[in-house]
């Protein structure tokens, strides 16, 4: 180049340089940068003149962020060791102490005689944009907040139908391992049957979302459909599923919200069993009273038996001879026992009352052993209707116990049904059913024993539940009702199988803790 053209392009590169958004620079590659070069770009960018910097009056390490200066020493660092350019974005603080963010690129050209490296490079202000990109991070932390926070599975598919994000409440529901499979997409998420009723809401997006339509805005396509899901282990649970696409480019996307209706399937199951067992317990309520106004009907009569016997057999002992034969002494004895046994049919039909009667659970102070005799009365009518014999067994010197006798006594009454029921054949004897009452550790233990079939694995897995039973005509709410009743008494209702035969149920009776 001529030395006449020397001026000419010295301005052209000082033009050039001024029009530049920021800052041109050489350096060397010491403590805090020295400079020996700045374009006037420097003013603006740093509220310094070209002259403040190029003299050293002051360093460009002293007005880079105290956070950041480490970093970009070690990428300049890094540069000037490679001989490659380098780039970084960090903080400075302008002559006003305003903070800047910049973007800086260099590169070595030249080696001082003791190894320090020139450097070359551009600064250039990106406060705006670094602003612009921090606001739209916070915006998508405080979405992605909001979707986290959201009770319902929201799942984002691409058009090919792979899942590309899903929140908290999707890995609670599908769980994280399965929703992270490599390739995994939505159909894994459903039954068959069902993939083929959701795959027309995903397949017709350019006839759903005109180029016209703002791209912000969601279109819905599938709105509150019930169906099946899949979770991890292939089990299938029911589902509230809600789709709806989002223009974004350069192709659209579905979003998926998924509501679990499992716990509120449950919910209205147990609603539902519920209102049966109240129907079905004031069909009982209603039977009670029927069973007490017969009880109080057939009383009438079986009291006039009674005094009828009783007149007879002191009319018959009036008018009897000294002498007595064995005919006579027959009428006495038939008549003695038709008293006795009016007067047994009128006490089981008194108890057949109390039973029944509607009254509120009240827990007091029983004793054992009476508890346990009137209910072995009141079981030995029905027994005996079947062939069977109930063997009563106490222990001597049970504590007494506190509990509700009547709930009791129902629990005991059914619980000796069911072993009854269970026995399909007794024998033309007779078979036993054995009751029991037994010290257990200070507390009272109370079992009742059949010889029947058992109880399989598979009963035994729902044995309490509400409504199920292995009998062809049982309601199967009588255990469920007794599990609660001695629940209620701080207990549990418990069964084996027995050893050879038949199974036992029992529970333990809390002991009193004052004297009736």
């Amino acid at each position: 180049m001529s030395e006449s053209q020397q001026p000419s392009y010295t301005y052209q590169l000082e033009t050039l340089l001024k029009n530049l958004p920021g800052m041109a620079y050489r350096c060397l590659n010491l403590p805090h940068w020295p400079m020996d070069f700045v374009s006037d770009g420097c003013l603006e960018l740093t509220g310094y003149t070209s002259q403040e910097i190029v003299s050293q009056q002051v360093l460009w390490g002293n007005f880079t962020h105290p956070d950041d200066i480490g970093f970009v020493d070690r990428e300049v660092r890094l540069s000037a060791d490679s001989g490659q350019s380098f780039e970084c974005e960090y903080r400075i603080h302008n002559k006003d102490g305003v903070e800047k963010w910049v973007w800086e690129r260099g590169r070595p050209i030249d080696y001082q005689a003791d190894g320090t490296a020139v450097i070359e490079g551009f600064i250039t202000d990106i406060t705006e944009k670094k602003h612009a990109e921090i606001a739209l991070r916070r915006s998508r932390s405080y979405s992605q907040a909001v979707v986290d926070s959201a009770v319902e599975a929201v799942i984002g598919v691409t058009q090919q139908g792979a899942i590309d994000s899903y929140n908290q409440a999707a890995e609670a529901i599908f769980s994280k391992i399965l929703l992270d499979q490599p390739g995994m997409t939505w159909h894994s998420l459903f039954a068959i049957k069902e993939q083929k009723t959701i795959q027309p809401y995903l397949s017709d997006y350019p006839q759903t979302v005109s180029v016209s339509d703002n791209p912000s805005v969601a279109k819905c396509t599938l709105q509150g459909h019930e169906l099946n899901a899949v979770d991890e282990r292939g089990n299938r649970f029911p589902v509230h599923l809600t789709i709806s696409q989002v223009q974004k480019n350069p192709q659209p996307k579905y979003i998926f919200v998924i509501r679990d209706l499992t716990a509120q399937r449950q919910a209205e199951k147990e609603i539902r069993e519920h209102r049966e067992l109240l129907a079905h317990v004031d069909r009982i309520n209603s039977m009670g009273e029927m069973a007490s106004a017969m009880a109080h009907e057939i009383n009438q009569p079986l009291t006039a038996i009674s005094l009828y016997a009783t007149t007879a057999l002191t009319l018959f002992e009036k008018g009897r001879s000294d002498t007595d034969n064995a005919e006579t002494n027959r009428v006495a004895e038939v008549l003695q026992k038709l008293t006795l046994q009016s007067h047994r049919a009128g006490a089981v039909l008194e108890r057949m009352q109390k039973m029944t009667k509607y009254r509120d659970s009240y827990q007091e102070t029983v004793d054992c052993q009476v508890m346990m005799e009137e209910v072995h009365k009141l079981a030995e009518v029905e027994a005996r209707l079947r062939n069977f014999t109930i063997s009563l067994t106490i222990a001597k010197d049970l504590p007494k116990i506190h509990c509700d006798p009547i709930q009791i006594q129902q629990v005991i009454l059914n619980l000796l049904r069911n072993g009854m029921e269970a026995i399909e054949e007794p024998d033309d004897s007779g078979d036993i059913i054995f009751l029991k009452a037994e010290n257990a550790d200070g507390q009272v233990k109370i079992s009742i024993i059949d010889s029947g079939s058992g109880i399989s694995t598979s009963d035994a897995e729902q044995l309490y539940q509400p409504f199920h039973s292995s009998k062809a005509d049982g309601m199967g709410l009588g255990l469920s009702i007794s599990k609660s009743i001695i629940n209620a008494h701080g207990s549990e209702l418990e069964f084996m199988n027995n050893v050879h035969k038949g199974s036992t149920f029992y529970f333990i009776m809390p002991v009193a803790t004052y004297a009736a």
